[in-house]
């Protein structure tokens, strides 16, 4: 007996390890074909993603185009492991490859040229007919190759049906064997019912952890059915719309959701209309998911939302809160903005303040030889104010660029306030009310004072002129703490801390238009001749360069108030800005000066003044000149030398070669803007001397005597390699 049930079992278990097999056959041919038909639906669906970014030029079209391309590699290789017992489909594989290969080539020319040429370029190599082609060869292939598997599945499923019947009779024969199975198996049912029950639970637990995970997070849910009727939702989901929580029940048609949406927003539609969900979105299939955005005004939040169609019907709509990412993008924008407008003036300032420096220099140079009583010293004044109202204008483009050499050290501006209210009433008359409020515990603040004075008399200058009729001008001082948070909202901002000076105006304010581009250069609102448009910008420009930020608001008929951040000093204090009163007579001496300056007209006039001024001079074009003269023994005391020159060799090199040659040798840079090589951040290098062009023979004559004096220890900071 224990025999027969062995041999029972021994055949039972042969005809069960069969039937298996078959079932592997039957179950891999299926895997084939399932395989086939996914390729097929990637190409379809790489088609459709190219199609629509040839028909829109919108590069989030081609997301689907993206995702196939790697998916399709993966299917070709799996298909090419699937049939490898089989040498008939494994030539088809091989063709299909090179065809698929070709394929994609073609959609991606196709792209390149829809960026390239425009969609015109793209509908005439479209219009090839090129791609259907490929794509009928590559459908023929699959066909062929799901042909042959079909075959396959046929006769595989009859060695399946045999194996089975034959098992079956040996399950006849063996019924007493059975019983005792079936005993066993009663016994293993008990068990498998008892892991399904446990299954179910573990799925009711994940269902229960699923809706609570939907219902925390951040972005908002509602799922409709295919009648467009509300059936379930998150919490977030009426919160983003700006709806109470009772205005949604189940069953709310969608066309009610949305005219809600619309009403709390104030607009007459602010989710798409039913009519774009029945028909689609501008030839875009009903059942492809659409992303669109909304700005809600009434409390300026922007949200995304995104529809995705379900597949039994209706569809699921996500409503995601991006208001700091529209903010971060939008002020990332305007910072590009004004760096490219700071690059364009501060390269249109160099060259005006080289053509400055020969006008004005060669003006101060006629005037001392004309008769007292010539009538031709009002217009030579007249030119020479003229002269130096336009290095003005360029210094504030040179600012707003953040090009201008800044001198920043700790300020008290506690103590720079008193004085500058008492300026600011004598400059803006007695109409215009100046107030000063003051902060106990001010931190000292990191800038160039003279800046933040020129800063503070702008503003108050734009200030007057909100208020023609009289008003109030108030200047606050505090202390504030710029935070992570807000320097998210504003991406230039680095958090810390900063002293803030707010400069407010009772005047007639600005509407929101005038006050996205109140900080342009030569953008202004005032009748012509009234105002150049800089003084805002050259505070920005201060600002920026200081490593503040600076902030407006206004409204119309509420005034504005400007406020800008400057960095907090951990430094010692100074008391404020400085303002050196002129020498009645200017300094003159005896030194050898060798002038550097590659403009022959600007060299000209400025060796001319410092002749005149009684300094023996040695003229050279470029670096290499100055070398030789230098080692040809021509005497100098003092190098004079513009920064930028021909040649490879700039002059703060040629100070550095000349330091050995020269020992004690002083040097004075000149340059109409900033170069990397003597500032760094903004900021002139220690022991550097720097004068602007143009320059006047009264600030060169006060300049050169300040480095002569100078011990000759310290001129030897003066040549930093940069």
């Amino acid at each position: 007996m224990a025999g027969l049930v062995g041999i029972t079992g021994a055949l039972l278990w042969r005809e069960f390890d069969s039937t298996r097999a078959a079932a592997a056959w039957v179950q891999h041919t299926y895997a084939v074909l399932d395989a086939s038909r996914r390729l097929q639906l990637l190409l379809w669906e790489a088609e459709t993603g190219q199609r629509g970014f040839l028909l829109t030029g919108r590069e989030d079209y081609l997301r689907p185009y993206e995702d196939a391309l790697g998916q399709i590699t993966l299917l070709q290789g799996d298909l090419r492991r699937l049939t490898a017992d089989n040498p008939t489909q494994q030539e088809r594989m091989l063709t299909l490859a090179a065809t698929i290969q070709r394929r994609l080539e073609v959609m991606a020319q196709a792209i390149r040229l829809r960026r390239d040429l425009g969609l015109e370029g793209a509908q005439q190599f479209v219009q090839g007919d090129l791609g259907r082609v490929l794509m009928g060869s590559i459908e023929s292939i699959l066909s062929e190759l799901e042909s042959g598997e079909n075959r396959l599945l046929t006769q595989r499923i009859r060695e399946s049906e045999a194996t089975q019947l034959r098992a079956r009779w040996l399950a006849v024969a063996g019924t007493l064997l059975s019983i005792g199975l079936l005993l066993l198996a009663g016994r293993l049912l008990g068990l498998a019912r008892q892991r399904l029950a446990n299954a179910e639970a573990a799925q009711r637990t994940l269902a229960q952890q699923l809706a609570t995970s939907i219902d925390s997070i951040s972005q908002g849910i509602g799922v409709f059915d295919a009648e467009g009727l509300l059936q379930r939702w998150n919490p977030c989901f009426p919160v983003l719309l700006a709806l109470p929580e009772a205005a949604l029940r189940p069953g709310l048609p969608y066309a009610e959701v949305a005219a809600r949406a619309a009403e709390a927003a104030r607009t007459e539609a602010f989710l798409e209309t039913t009519a774009q969900i029945r028909h689609g979105r501008g030839g875009r299939s009903p059942r492809e998911p659409v992303v669109y955005e909304r700005h809600r005004a009434t409390d300026d939040r922007s949200l995304e939302f995104h529809r995705t169609p379900m597949p039994e019907g209706g569809f699921v709509l996500t409503a995601t809160d991006v208001t700091e990412r529209v903010r971060s993008a939008a002020t990332a924008r305007d910072a590009q903005r004004m760096q490219a407008m700071g690059q364009l003036t501060g390269g249109i300032a160099h060259d005006f303040n080289n053509l400055l420096a020969v006008i004005l220099g060669n003006l101060e140079l006629i005037r001392p030889k004309l008769d007292p009583g010539s009538p031709l010293l009002v217009r030579i004044d007249r030119a020479i104010w003229g002269a130096r109202r336009g290095a003005a204008l360029t210094q504030q483009l040179l600012a707003f660029a953040r090009k201008q050499p800044l001198a920043p050290a700790p300020i008290n501006v506690s103590a720079l306030l008193p004085d500058m209210a008492n300026l600011l009433r004598r400059t803006l008359g007695a109409h215009i009310e100046v107030r000063v409020v003051d902060a106990a515990g001010l931190w000292p603040a990191m800038a160039d004072a003279t800046q933040v004075e020129s800063a503070l008399l702008n503003l108050a200058l734009n200030a007057r002129d909100a208020m023609p009729e009289g008003g109030r001008l108030t200047i606050e001082a505090a202390n504030k703490v710029l935070d992570a948070d807000y320097a998210a909202r504003h991406a230039e901002v680095t958090p810390g801390d900063y002293v803030m000076l707010a400069v407010s105006d009772t005047g007639c304010g600005m509407p929101p238009e005038v006050l996205a581009r109140v900080f342009e250069p030569f953008f202004t609102t005032k009748e012509p001749g009234k105002g150049t448009g800089l003084g805002l910008a050259m505070v920005f420009g201060f600002v920026k360069q200081s490593g503040g930020h600076v902030k407006v608001y206004s409204e119309p008929g509420e005034g504005t108030t400007v406020r800008i951040y400057l960095p907090r000093a951990i430094a010692g204090l100074t008391a404020g800005a400085l303002h050196p009163v002129a020498p009645a007579a200017l300094p003159g001496g005896n030194a050898a000066v060798l002038l550097l300056e590659d403009d022959a007209r600007v060299r000209e006039v400025t060796a001319a003044m410092l002749r005149e001024l009684g300094y023996g001079v040695q003229e050279a074009g470029d670096g290499a000149e100055a070398l030789r003269l230098v080692e040809a023994g021509a005497p100098i005391d003092l190098l004079l030398a513009d920064i930028v020159l021909p040649g490879g060799m700039k002059g703060n090199e040629v100070a550095r070669r000349l330091a050995p040659l020269r020992p004690g040798l002083r040097v004075l840079f000149m340059s109409g803007y900033t170069e990397n090589a003597i500032v760094h951040h903004g900021r002139l290098d220690d022991g550097v001397h720097l004068i602007g062009k143009p320059f006047t023979r009264e600030q060169l004559a006060l300049k050169i005597a300040e480095v002569l004096r100078r011990p000759a220890a310290s001129a030897q900071t003066a040549t930093p390699e940069g």
